[in-house]
């Protein structure tokens, strides 16, 4: 259970002591789950009340300050109380109202609200910690050398966290392939360069979560949808790609890239994971042909035809191997194909509830499994 508690004003040294006894009374007894206390109206904390947090920090487990205006936050920043307990500074408020949507994602949507700035707006009920963990793997990935963009500013809008981001000449990318042929050509042909070298990078051991054992989890969680032997193979598939440090993205298609002065970048950095490229060929795998062969309205969620899908499909996996011999194309479409099938279900279980065509996905899915395997 969480309790939040307001402050406000001043505290220090002559009235610390009537706070804490306010503090105390109104977590009451027993073990809370959460106390928040709420520093909006909160102008000045002296040393005195420092040391009440201190004590409240030391006697409970989950201690949390959110809303610090800027002068208050300084405080907690400049006493290293930032490292004691979790402070979340005051966001400031933002409107979209006018802005152009330039995509949407399961994630939220993106906006521009100004020549050279976006804020991508989170879907309602997202927690700060996604917030503040795509923000860190951003800046993860920016060290190792990824073109991606780093938030520079969290906001609220309306009641949901954005992220606001500095981009000069971006524009999305299914805007940019549907220009034309060779817009479309040059853009598989840059962002194939891009992936290969993510896959480069080299990240050690435990750094990132590993895709392999996400993907075994989730087809411990898919079990039920198959027969013993075919569950059997299809572990036995996933055990087989060999173990790997590579960077990945995961989730590698039109809508998480922008076209920067005419080269690509890649943006929702929460995915990002180590292992075997093949897993990142099962994400594309799943943009541009699962998806599409079973509803077209995929296709146009990208913001593409189901032709153009297929063809950014085809001519990837092309360079990506640097070949054109048919067997190893097929044969590495056919993985890829089975990963990716593996983590559809394991996403669309979830939202049965939610999203009635969630059935014929899986089922679909579990007949394509079947065959491969």
């Amino acid at each position: 259970m969480t309790k939040t508690i307001p402050l406000s004003g001043h505290i220090d040294s002559t009235n610390s002591a009537q706070w804490e006894k306010e503090i105390l009374q109104a977590v009451g007894s027993g073990i809370p789950g959460t106390i928040v206390l709420d520093a909006e109206k909160l102008e000045y904390i002296s040393s005195a009340g420092l040391r009440i947090l201190l004590r409240l920090a030391q006697k409970y487990k989950d201690v949390q300050v959110i809303n610090a205006q800027p002068a208050v936050y300084e405080i907690f920043d400049m006493t290293g109380f930032v490292e004691i307990l979790k402070v979340q500074k005051a966001l400031r408020k933002i409107s979209i109202e006018g802005c152009r949507e330039l995509g949407r994602g399961a994630h939220g949507a993106v906006y521009r609200i100004a020549p050279d700035t976006i804020v991508k707006v989170y879907n309602k009920g997202t927690a700060m910690e996604t917030v503040d963990r795509e923000r860190e793997l951003s800046r993860k990935a920016f060290v190792k050398g990824v073109p991606t963009a780093i938030p520079y500013d969290i906001v609220m809008v309306g009641d949901q966290y954005g992220a606001v981001f500095e981009l000069i000449n971006a524009e999305m990318s299914s805007e940019y392939v549907n220009r034309g042929q060779k817009e479309l050509d040059d853009f598989i042909e840059k962002s194939v360069v891009l992936i290969k070298q993510i896959h480069s990078i080299q990240m050690k051991p435990g750094e990132l979560p590993d895709m392999k054992e996400k993907t075994l989890s989730w087809a411990q969680g898919i079990k039920d949808y198959f027969s013993q032997e075919i569950y059997g193979k299809l572990i036995k598939a996933i055990n087989d790609v060999p173990d790997s440090l590579s960077l990945l993205h995961a989730d590698t298609h039109l809508k998480n890239f922008l076209i920067c002065d005419g080269e690509p970048m890649l943006i929702d950095m929460d995915t990002i994971c180590t292992g075997d490229p093949i897993f990142e060929l099962a994400t594309l795998y799943n943009s541009y042909k699962e998806f599409p062969d079973i509803d077209p309205n995929a296709a146009a969620f990208l913001g593409i035809s189901v032709k153009t899908a297929s063809y950014i499909w085809d001519k990837s996996l092309r360079l990506y191997l640097g070949t054109e011999d048919q067997a190893i194309l097929k044969e590495t479409a056919q993985k890829a194909q089975l990963l990716g099938c593996v983590r559809i279900i394991s996403y669309m279980s979830r939202q049965i509830d939610t999203f009635p065509p969630a059935r014929h996905v899986i089922e679909r899915c579990c007949q394509d499994i079947a065959k491969l395997v």
